[in-house]
């Protein structure tokens, strides 16, 4: 009886241990991220190392990188909606800039599209916002997250710009 105990008992922990590698082959088989995937996990990543308080210098680079991914989908979306395009090619073009940017030019400017071209389609504003929102973050980080409030400032932009991303995944799965 023991035996038998021992053999189920180990034939359970076999298959457990090969369940785990049929869901990893699965996802590398899959192939590369979508931008839309990419984006979505890097801004989620970036939020939750943002609430561990990772260093300033990584948390620049993170949002950093997020900002490229954003110009990537950005590029992405004005194929499908083609009446962005003056708008969002004007925030492509200042993406290295703005985080170089004081917080409160960056929120006037490009935030509340001071230095951008009119626009008629909301759609357009949810997209711009996937580039602005992290830019934030790394002027934020470049600043040094000197306070509390600092740390709270950039977990809400990245918040926001989850909310922006879910319109923007929307319309480009219509």
């Amino acid at each position: 009886m023991l035996k038998q105990l021992v053999l189920v008992s180990s034939l359970f922990t076999l298959a457990a241990c090969n369940d785990s590698e049929p869901k990893q082959s699965a996802a590398t088989e899959k192939g590369p991220l979508t931008s839309l995937e990419q984006y979505d996990l890097q801004a989620k990543t970036l939020l939750a190392n943002i609430r561990a308080k990772k260093d300033a210098a990584s948390l620049e680079v993170e949002s950093a990188d997020l900002v490229t991914v954003s110009q990537v989908l950005l590029s992405e979306f004005t194929v499908k909606y083609p009446q962005c395009t003056e708008y969002l090619n004007a925030l492509n073009a200042a993406a290295k800039l703005i985080p170089t940017l004081p917080i409160e030019e960056i929120e006037t400017g490009y935030h509340a599209d001071g230095k951008l071209p009119k626009f008629d389609d909301p759609v357009c504003y949810h997209a711009k916002d996937l580039l602005v929102h992290p830019a934030t973050v790394q002027a934020i980080a470049r600043l040094g997250f000197v306070d509390e409030q600092a740390f709270q400032d950039a977990e809400l932009e990245i918040v926001e710009v989850i909310a922006h991303f879910d319109q923007v995944q929307k319309a480009l799965n219509k």
